[in-house]
Parts: C-alpha cells; structure tokens; sequence
C-alpha cells in the first residue's frame, strides 16, 4: 500500500504523452452501499458528478449494493474510457460481453473461464452469415468439366503461346490421345504422375491427359535444383514422368519416363477418341509442395472437388467465354491452377508466358499483344508493374493481389489512375487451394488506409477467426484464422502426423467435416471482411513464397 507518486518515483518509468506510465486499464471493486449523511438542520444526498475527463484509457468500476438487511443485491458498474482511443460502440460490447460473462458464471460456477461463450446473439448471427454458406459440391472432375467445355465450343481458341494458337477441340483430341497412350503404358487411377515439361501447350496437354487417365499430376519446375525434384517425385511416390528430351535428365525417379520429344510419332498414332476413366470429385487431382518447418517441402495433395470449386461456382471474377487470363505464375504454385483452369473450364483464353521466369518486361508485352483480360499477381509483382509498366492496367479490366499484404499505396494509386478496373485482394494458402477469400477495392477505399482487407470466403468456402479452444472470437478480435469448406485438401503427402496436426476436426461445420489451422492472424472488421495481422509463428512470406526460416 504505496502513495501513488512513491510507486512513480522509485519505479521511474519510461514516460509517454501517448499513455499512462504504469498501466492503462484499470478495475476497481468497492461497496457502494453507503447510507447518506444525516447533518443537523441540512438535507444530504449523494450526487454523481458528469465525468468529462478519463484519468485512465480505460477503467471498470464495480461497486457492490447491499439490502436493508445486509444481503447482497447486486452489481453497479461503471465504465470510464478515453474517446480519443475507443468508440461508444466498442466500450458498449465489452460490457455486454462483461455481462454475458458475470451471468454465465453466476449460472453454473463450475463451468470453465476459457469455456464461457462471450458472443452476443446478434454477434454470433453475423459470424454465422460472415464465414460463408453451406454449398453443395461440384459432382465433377476437372477432366469432365474440359471435356464438356470443349465439346460445348470445339473451335474457339483454348491457348496461345508464341506465335501458336490450339483450340478447345484440338487440346480435347491431344489429351485424350496422351491419356489413353499413358493408361497403355501402365499409369492407372489414382497413381501420381510428375509433370517435367516447360510452360508450353504441350504442358497443359499433359496435366489434362494425366487426369484424364484418372490419375493425379504434380509440377515439376525445370529452374528447380535435380535435387529438390528427385526429392517431390521420392515423396509422391510417382509412377511416371513426362518430360521433354531437351531438358536434364532426373537422375532417380520412377522407371517410367514418358518423353514426350521422342515418343511423339507413338503419342500421335493413339486414337483420340474420348477416354472412359478419368477422376471422382474426391481422388486426388493435383500435389502441390510448399516450405516446410524441416526443411523438407511439403506435398499439398488437392482434389478434384478442391480444384473445382475454387474455378466453378464462385463469381470473384468474371469467369467466362470473354475472358483472357494471362499464365504467368510459377507452375509449382496453387496460382498455377487458377490460371490454367480459370479460364479452361469457361471457354475463356489462356495465355502461356513462354519461359518458366516471370517476366515483367513480357507481360507488358503480351498483355497489349493478346488482349489479356485478366492478370493474377503476388504483392511484389503488382506494385512493380504498377511503377514500371503503368499502361497494363488500363488494358486489363481485372487485377488479383494475393501471396503477401497489398501495398495501401499503390492500390490507392491504381484505382485512382484507372477507375474502371476491378481489383482484387486475395488470400489462400495451398492448403485450401488457393484463393479462398477475396475482397473487392473501391475507388478511395484505399487512400489513408493502414491495411487491405483480405475479404470474406469465396462460394462453398468458410473462413473462422478462433480462440484457443477453437471457439468463434468476436468482431475486432483478433485470434488464428482457420479455413474449410470445398476447396480443403486431404492433407500432406505421406506426412499423416503434420497432416493431423494441421487439418483438425471443424466444431462450427456438419459432422465429419475438417479445417486447416493457417497458423496466420486476423480478426474480422465491422463491415464482415477479414484483416489479416500476420503470422502466429516464425513464417514469412516473401514474393508469395512462404518460407519457415527453421
């Protein structure tokens, strides 16, 4: 029990204008059963005066009442709080849930602190609306919706890449032929094949044909080290590689090597009629490695159903036959598939960026070359192409920014320049196939800001901000985002310990049903969108690539 200006000066605190030295909220409990004075010849009462000014930020005053007899009588209690740091409408949801959390505990005292739900029922309703709607599945695979695609506009044109132009139709008959002649050679449903072919039409050829054989592809980069892909083709436990007779030969791997520069006399002979296998909505469509905390990347293994809902249903882009998406992205990334498929299973136009670098300098080019209608790109990359290559965004009409925090700044200085475009935030990790909320930028709405919003679960997709003990946190509170819904993946390729850790029972979903622990930070804002606030671990993101520095 010290004088408050002792306490002050033996402590001697770093001293703030922004902030009291010692501490900054403050909780009081006193009894306020005090009769009023009796003065000879004088009427006393007690008056409480208006309080103008916050001693602290923020104090809570409980003051207990009694009865004529003594008996406990409940609770006052006052909150005094600086305006210049919360709104009314903050202060008044702290004591609802203040009292959410007295009558809890009143009503069952041996119920848990951390178990007592602190969510209003207006609160609770706005989550349940805010982390997306229960959907129904795409019941086909990603070979089914392309076939019906290319069968419903045969001679509109599916890819160009150079100077080379390949229609619905014509890719439809090269993966059909490319898909019977690896069922020929021994490659069946559900096996795992690596994809070792530079970005090309004869790259899509081969992913479509892979699935169409009913089996499942995973990209293998030929910029990646030998090392890193004998390690992912090791790990997937491939039964097959295509690749191309130029490119370096993979010095372990499966015994079975499709070179698709050598066997194309053989490729070409195969009927290519269509094929009758092909992929459920649940086998696996596609193994998609990232970092890992070992060192060792990890496998992602997606479904078809995964895949397909992220391109079929949702409307955060204008998916359709005028579309004209720009393939850019690296193909070990989930952006791939976004680029790729997007517009293939729409009838749209993919534009395939020769190189496996992303190029600045040739997407300016292509851009203006080819039309392009629709661009994908991490952070980095937008905020470059808006400083070097400008013009782009006036020819494109859609803009994706995902893979790292947008930049205030040049989103602000995009819409500003270019009112018409439609820009997008996007966030996803691999694990929930890539993008699975998005958040539309409206002209002004960045200019000021501290952060983007990331948005609100695509169609079929949910997004939770949860506590500890895996309970909904309130509007403005910042907990673990976790994702579910149609696009999650089965889990880590031959890690089932990670992947049990990571993908974990859904107590907010239908029975059965899992989430992924992102292990990233956010909190929901007042109007139902997501900020995101960082990681809860060491992991960076850097140019879209998550890296675990452990």
């Amino acid at each position: 029990d010290l004088p408050f200006d002792r306490l002050v000066e033996v402590l001697n605190p770093e001293r703030s204008a922004s902030r009291h030295p010692l501490f900054q909220v403050m909780l009081t409990v006193g009894d306020t059963t005090v009769s009023e004075p009796e003065l000879a010849g004088v009427t006393a009462r007690f008056v409480t005066p208006e309080i103008s000014v916050a001693k602290f930020d923020l104090t809570f005053a409980f003051g207990e009442r009694r009865g004529a007899d003594g008996s406990p009588d409940g609770l006052d209690i006052t909150v005094e709080y600086a305006t210049d740091l919360y709104e009314p409408r903050t202060v008044g949801l702290l004591l609802e849930r203040t009292l959410l959390l007295l009558e809890s505990a009143a009503a069952d005292p041996d119920t848990a602190v951390g178990s007592i739900p602190l969510l209003t029922p207006e609160e609770r309703q706005l989550l349940d609306s805010w982390t997306g709607p229960r959907t129904h599945a795409p019941e086909l695979g990603l070979d089914g919706l392309f076939t019906g695609q290319a069968a419903r506009s045969p001679e509109a044109v599916a890819l160009l890449f150079e100077d080379q132009e390949v229609t619905y139709g014509e890719l439809d008959v090269w993966s059909n032929r490319l898909a019977r002649y690896l069922s020929g050679r021994g490659v069946r449903p559900g096996d795992l094949v690596g994809v070792h072919v530079e970005r090309s039409p004869h790259m899509v050829a081969a992913m479509l044909a892979v699935l169409k054989a009913g089996a499942g592809y995973t990209m293998l980069d030929p910029q990646f080290p030998q090392e890193r892909l004998n390690k992912v083709l090791e790990q997937v436990g491939a039964v097959a590689v295509i690749t191309q007779t130029h490119l370096a030969d993979l010095r372990t791997g499966p015994s079975l090597v499709i070179d698709l520069t050598r066997e194309v006399v053989e490729i070409s002979g195969v009927s290519g009629a269509a094929v009758e296998t092909g992929g459920s909505p649940e086998s696996v469509a596609c193994v998609m490695f990232t970092s890992g905390s070992t060192g060792v990347p990890k496998g992602v293994a997606a479904s078809h159903r995964a895949l397909a809902a992220t391109f079929v249903g949702p409307d955060y882009l204008a998916f359709g036959p005028q579309q004209t998406f720009l393939q850019c992205s690296p193909v070990s990334w989930d952006a791939f598939a976004l680029e790729v498929f997007g517009p293939l299973l729409h009838g749209g136009r993919c534009v395939l960026q020769p190189g496996q670098h992303t190029d600045p300098h040739q997407i300016a080019e292509l851009v203006e070359r080819h039309e392009v209608t629709t661009l994908q790109m991490s952070a980095s990359l937008f905020n470059h192409m808006l400083d070097e290559h400008p013009a782009v965004f006036g020819r494109i009409r859609e803009a994706m920014t995902a893979g790292e925090a947008a930049s205030p700044a040049h989103t602000a200085k995009a819409l500003a320049r270019f009112p018409d475009l439609r820009l997008l935030n996007g966030y996803g990790p691999a694990e929930s196939m890539g993008f699975t909320t998005t958040f539309t930028i409206e002209p002004g709405m960045a200019e000021g800001a501290a952060s983007i919003p990331v948005g609100g679960p695509l169609f079929g997709k949910h997004a939770y901000v949860l506590d500890g003990n895996l309970e909904l946190v309130p509007p403005g509170v910042p907990g673990e985002l976790y994702v579910s819904g149609h696009g999650l993946a089965h889990g880590y390729i031959g890690q089932p310990g990670l992947s049990a850790d990571r993908f974990v029972a859904d107590p907010h979903g239908p029975a059965g049903s899992r989430m992924y622990r992102t292990g990233d930070l956010a909190r929901w804002n007042k109007q139902g969108a997501l900020e995101y606030l960082g990681r809860g671990d060491e992991q960076i993101k850097l140019r879209g690539f998550r890296i675990e520095p452990g």
